[in-house]
């Protein structure tokens, strides 16, 4: 993936605050919906979500191993494709991000942590939203 990286400081509420800004993390959300939605349907597959898990997350998730992926894909489709059709429609990717975002929040604590980060990811919306709060 060719995306811009930064490294950013962020901790616990950061994320938070991000997240209880309900407008500005909805609108954040719904881009990343549209830009997973690669086929336009309305839904994003296993596949999109693979794809765009640095847009989601730290650069670190490109550590883990093919195993590891699958199986945290298995587990976010497990938990959220309510249907078992092997897609997320808008309203499953929202809370899927929800509780992703709140789970590394809480990963950061209080702590202030430097984390390598894609432009256009969650985290890195979150660390630009705490920025234009002064």
């Amino acid at each position: 993936m060719s995306q811009k990286t930064s490294v950013a400081v962020l901790n616990e509420s950061t994320v938070n605050d991000f997240v209880q800004d309900s407008d500005a993390f909805e609108k954040c959300v719904d881009e990343q919906f549209k830009m997973f939605d690669s086929k336009g349907i309305g839904a994003v597959s296993r596949a999109d979500i693979r794809r765009g898990y640095g847009r989601l997350m730290a650069l670190e998730y490109e550590k883990q191993s093919e195993e590891e992926i699958n199986s945290l894909n298995d587990s976010i489709f497990e938990r959220f494709d309510e249907e078992r059709n092997g897609t997320l429609s808008r309203e499953q990717f929202r809370r899927f991000m929800k509780e992703m975002m709140l789970a590394m929040a809480r990963s950061f604590g209080d702590v202030p942590v430097q984390v390598a980060l894609e432009h256009d990811s969650m985290l890195m919306k979150a660390v630009e939203h705490e920025l234009s709060r002064g």
